[in-house]
């Protein structure tokens, strides 16, 4: 860190500066030295929001200064002290303070500036931590306090204290105190050991996966902040959550009972896509005697072999890439292929053709809507090519469904969905005949698919969330308001005038 200075800024600022900045971006520091040309500053601290518990300047001094002219200086305005000379620059110690008690010390800013053979204002300090307030954190403390609190995600920075989500809010875990750089790199060693700190420190991002034994699997991300390691962390059960429990229509179920299309989970991050194709993969696990392989980047839900085997490749560790991952897997003898993200074009072409071939493909693309997703995929591709990739995507698609995750009455969250259901004549001229906003009207109508608004106002009369979670799910609340005033069943379904 560099912190600039002007002319009328004394070094007592600098120090404070430095200090609170340090704390704010990395952590509580516990020895810190400012530097500039001619002068040095070491500064120590157990407490640095209250205190300071040494302070030793070294500085280049004009002609004539002697350390005891600046000690009886420093006398006389009643600040203890002790001055000696050491390779021809003064060192100045000053006895411990609060920061509260700063303007007692400006005297010795004043003395200490007039002594330095060129002034102390107007100055660049550069500024680096010795040494760090340890916190001695375990994350596995952290990961069963993620547990209790039924949290999604945990999020640890340098210069806070821990923050969990639950139920999409975030709150910190102030009881752990605040973290520091060394903290954190602790914190990598204890999730990865040596290897990942390397990868991370040499790529300032990483990927990879931990279990936590009896608690599930952590989807880890690593990233730099402000100089200093940081992780924010995805807690997955060990085993996938059994379909029935996700409150997603069983129409959408129905469709692992295909043997061939492609199927796509859409959504933003954090909406449940992972979980939705877990709990379909492994009813398809507990159903059929199949080969699934899956390729995911990392792999996050871990599955046992059921009726069906199930083969996991990881990108970076068992692949390449999804595009070189879904070609060989054509020759694996699969029946269903999970493709963790269609992430490009030469992905999405690899998914179709597997669709096309005779395997039920499921994959996942961050889409807000149906209509959305289906345009998305066809816009991957240049536009001499896209008359072909929707005769492609027409009889290739079973399914889409986009989530979004609302607050459910009383604690948790709960998904409300649209559902695009392919392999009907509809849908298939609707795509074939590059006519996608048709789709809208086709959802609307059939009653296997939803549109959000309808099923927003499914959970909202079902009492599973409130009229306020329900209205953030749909596309307007005028949208929400028609069909509430116009539902007489408990279905809950109108078509929009």
């Amino acid at each position: 860190m560099v912190i600039g200075t002007n002319s009328r800024t004394s070094i007592f600022d600098v120090l404070q500066i430095g200090v609170r900045e340090h704390i704010r971006e990395v952590g509580y520091p516990e020895e810190l030295v400012f530097e500039t040309h001619d002068c040095t500053m070491l500064v120590t601290g157990v407490d640095f929001d209250n205190r300071v518990d040494s302070l030793r300047i070294t500085v280049k001094p004009k002609n004539g200064f002697t350390p005891e002219q600046v000690s009886s200086e420093l006398n006389q305005a009643n600040i203890p002290n002790q001055v000696h000379q050491k390779n021809g620059s003064l060192v100045v110690n000053l006895p411990p303070f609060e920061w509260r008690q700063l303007a007692r010390l400006a005297p010795a800013d004043k003395i200490i500036d007039s002594s330095a053979a060129q002034s102390l204002r107007s100055r660049s300090w550069q500024v680096t931590v010795r040494k760090f307030r340890r916190t001695n954190i375990n994350i596995n403390v952290l990961i069963e306090v993620m547990k209790e609190r039924d949290a999604s995600d945990l999020h640890l920075r340098a210069g806070s204290p821990p923050y969990i989500r639950v139920d999409n809010d975030l709150m910190p875990l102030e009881e752990h105190g605040v973290l520091s750089a060394d903290d954190m790199q602790d914190m990598v060693f204890q999730l990865g050991g040596p290897s990942e700190v390397e990868r991370l420190a040499a790529e300032r991002e990483s990927s990879f996966n931990f279990h936590a034994t009896g608690i599930g699997y952590l989807r880890v991300s690593g990233y730099f902040k402000q100089g200093a390691m940081a992780l924010a962390i995805r807690l997955i059960p060990e085993a996938p959550v059994p379909f029935e429990q996700l409150n997603i229509p069983m129409v959408v179920r129905n469709i692992a009972h295909s043997h061939r299309g492609l199927f796509l989970v859409c959504g933003v991050t954090g909406s449940g896509k992972s979980t939705t194709l877990a709990s379909m993969l492994d009813y398809i696990n507990e159903q059929r005697h199949c080969h699934i392989i899956s390729v995911e980047d990392p792999v996050e839900f871990v599955y046992r072999d059921k009726k069906s085997i199930i083969s996991q490749r990881q990108v970076g560790r068992d692949t390449f890439s999804f595009a070189n991952a879904l070609r060989g897997a054509l020759r694996e003898d699969p029946d269903v292929i999970l493709v963790g993200e269609m992430r490009d074009m030469e992905t999405i072409r690899a998914a179709i053709s597997a669709a096309e071939t005779g395997h039920l493909v499921f994959s996942t693309l961050h889409t807000m809507t149906a209509v959305d997703t289906v345009n998305r995929v066809i816009s991957y591709f240049p536009q001499a090519e896209r008359d072909l990739i929707r005769q492609e995507l027409a009889y290739a698609l079973r399914g889409v469904v986009c989530q979004r995750l609302l607050k459910r009455k009383g604690g948790g969250r709960v998904p409300c969905v649209e559902i695009l259901l392919g392999g009907g004549p509809l849908v298939r001229d609707a795509i074939l005949e590059g006519e996608i906003e048709r789709l809208h009207q086709i959802i609307e109508v059939d009653s296997d698919m939803r549109l959000f608004d309808q099923h927003a106002v499914e959970l909202y009369q079902a009492g599973t969330v409130t009229r306020e979670e329900a209205v953030s799910a749909c596309s307007n609340e005028q949208a929400f308001d028609r069909i509430i005033s116009g539902i007489k069943s408990s279905e809950g379904r109108k078509i929009l005038g």
